[in-house]
């Protein structure tokens, strides 16, 4: 009995192992689950991200096949484009080749009709003194037959007549030869005329007159005056006959100012009230257009007319180097201590120059000096430039007929010019300067107290133009509109435009300033007016 219930009780304690067991097992059940979804929901988003790297590995490998196979077009066309340019480089090569050889060709031409033509002008030569010699030879000798033979018979002076009339016809025959070659001959020399004497009288070439006179001597010895033209006028001047020098002028670069110009705080103070006063409105100013750009020249010259111009040249080297050397000392002695007296002189310059028939081509066989020339030339045409502009500006008269617009317009448009003029001359002051002391050049016309100054007033002048016609224009509009403030608001601008410029106003501009100012505040406090006038009428009608 015990037995049993020992296995039964061994039975009981395995039952109750195996319920344990199986109790912890169920726990686990849901945990495992949990973990097989996490997994089975792993696998799943690998596989999608694999396929769709998948796809993304597709179209990069078409987009790459796309792209090499384009780039291999494109390297088929540079090879076809790099073919093509070599094509037209060689072509080009042979072309300039083609050319050279027939410059070549032309200057040959050139060369051997020059020493046939010289040839003929020898052989011309020594014909013509042949036949003065014989001739001379030949008046003695009839002198003396004649009065040997004064009693012939005359059968034999008629046979003297026949023998000499081809004589005669002869001589006769060889005249029109003479006068082709002397057509086919090249033009005579040219002899240069004397530049017009300097206001300072020994301002240009004081330091070689001698070597002056001494070209002058060889120009008169190797070039003949031609008979029209006078000789004084013709030859350069000699230090043996100077001419009579006038009496010094006053110095124009520098003129004294005729009023005192002075900085005016009430011109600032006032464009400053009326543009903050005015900062609301959108008063767009018209902006100018760039200057277009210069066209480039075309340096291939016609084909036909080539020869012709090489044998020009040619000849202008060859007959006209005394006058060409001449030109030379006269340029290399040149100094001046007023730039009055270099714009006659380059004017002169330029006119004995445009005697040949190319310039540039014929001064490279000579030493030319062209940085000289270059800033001489620089020198008078900027200070021509300059005089011009102050000539427009101060001989500006406002028409009252005119539209006030138009002539407002027209002087902003001379106040710009002025105002780049005296920028670029500015900018590019300092290395001119040190070209043009350099070369014996004056600069003093360049600096603050010459043809700045100058500048300077004109604008001054001009805004009291400005100011007196916008003033005018108010007189005549009335009524305190938008016009009204327009038109000051453009006095003021402009006004403070110039008196920042200038440095400040005279007497006559400063008084035509507080005019306009006094207007001005006429006409706002009239504006003032007809709007509370406008607002009372609006509130009385609402009630």
């Amino acid at each position: 009995m015990v037995e049993e219930l020992r296995d039964r009780e061994a039975r009981l304690k395995t039952d109750l192992l195996e319920h344990k067991l199986l109790k912890e097992s169920v726990a686990i059940v849901p945990m495992l689950e949990n973990e097989i979804s996490t997994k089975d929901a792993e696998v799943e988003r690998a596989s999608k991200r694999i396929l769709f790297l998948e796809a993304e590995n597709e179209r990069l490998r078409v987009e790459m096949e796309e792209v090499t196979q384009s780039f291999e077009e494109q390297r088929r066309e540079g090879q076809e484009r790099i073919k093509a340019m070599e094509g037209e480089i060689t072509e080009l090569k042979k072309m300039a080749l083609d050319r050279s050889r027939m410059e070549l060709i032309l200057e040959n031409d050139e060369l051997s009709a020059s020493q046939r033509f010289q040839g003929l002008m020898e052989v011309s030569e020594k014909s013509n003194l042949i036949r003065n010699l014989k001739r001379a030879t030949r008046c003695p000798d009839a002198v003396v037959n004649q009065h040997n033979h004064k009693v012939e018979q005359p059968e034999a002076k008629n046979d003297e007549v026949v023998t000499e009339g081809p004589r005669h016809s002869r001589c006769d025959s060889e005249e029109p030869a003479e006068s082709t070659l002397c057509n086919v001959k090249s033009r005579i020399p040219r002899v240069p005329k004397p530049p017009k004497p300097s206001s300072s009288p020994y301002s240009f070439a004081t330091t070689s007159s001698s070597s002056s006179t001494g070209s002058s001597g060889d120009v008169e010895k190797a070039i003949p005056a031609p008979p029209p033209v006078p000789t004084k006028q013709m030859l350069p001047p000699s230090k043996s006959a100077p001419p009579p020098p006038p009496p010094p002028p006053p110095p124009k670069g520098k003129k004294p100012m005729p009023a005192k110009v002075r900085r005016v705080p009430e011109v600032v103070e006032f464009y400053h009230s009326l543009m903050r006063r005015d900062s609301r409105r959108d008063l767009g100013s018209g902006v100018m257009d760039p200057p277009s750009t210069a066209k480039a020249r075309d340096m291939i010259g016609e084909i036909e007319n080539r020869s012709a111009h090489l044998l020009a040249i040619k000849t202008d080297v060859e007959t006209q180097g005394d006058f060409i050397r001449f030109l030379i000392k006269k340029v290399e002695n040149a100094s001046f201590t007023n730039i009055e007296d270099v714009v006659p002189f380059v004017k002169w310059l330029d006119d004995e120059l445009s005697y040949l028939v190319d310039e540039r081509a014929v001064l490279k066989h000579f030493q030319w000096p062209e940085q000289k020339a270059d800033a001489l030339r620089e020198a008078a045409f900027g200070y021509c430039d300059f005089k011009k502009l102050e000539s427009e500006a101060s001989s500006f008269r406002g028409d009252a007929r005119q539209p006030c617009a138009s002539a407002l317009k027209k002087m902003q448009a001379l106040l710009e010019k002025l105002e780049h003029g005296i920028y670029n001359l500015s900018r590019l002051r300092e290395s001119a300067t040190k070209r043009y002391k350099a070369f014996q050049i004056p600069v003093e016309w360049m600096l603050d107290t010459g043809i700045v100054s100058q500048i300077k007033l004109v604008c001054i002048k001009l805004a009291l133009k400005y100011m007196k016609r916008v003033s005018a224009e108010l007189e005549t509009v009335g009524g305190g509109g938008p016009e009204e403030e327009e038109l000051i608001v453009q006095g003021v601008r402009f006004a403070f435009r110039v008196h920042q410029f200038a440095g400040g106003f005279d007497v006559e501009t400063m008084k035509a300033f507080q005019e306009m100012r006094d207007k001005a505040s006429s006409c706002h406090v009239e504006c003032q007016n007809q709007q509370h006038k406008y607002v009372g009428c609006s509130r009385a009608t609402t009630c």
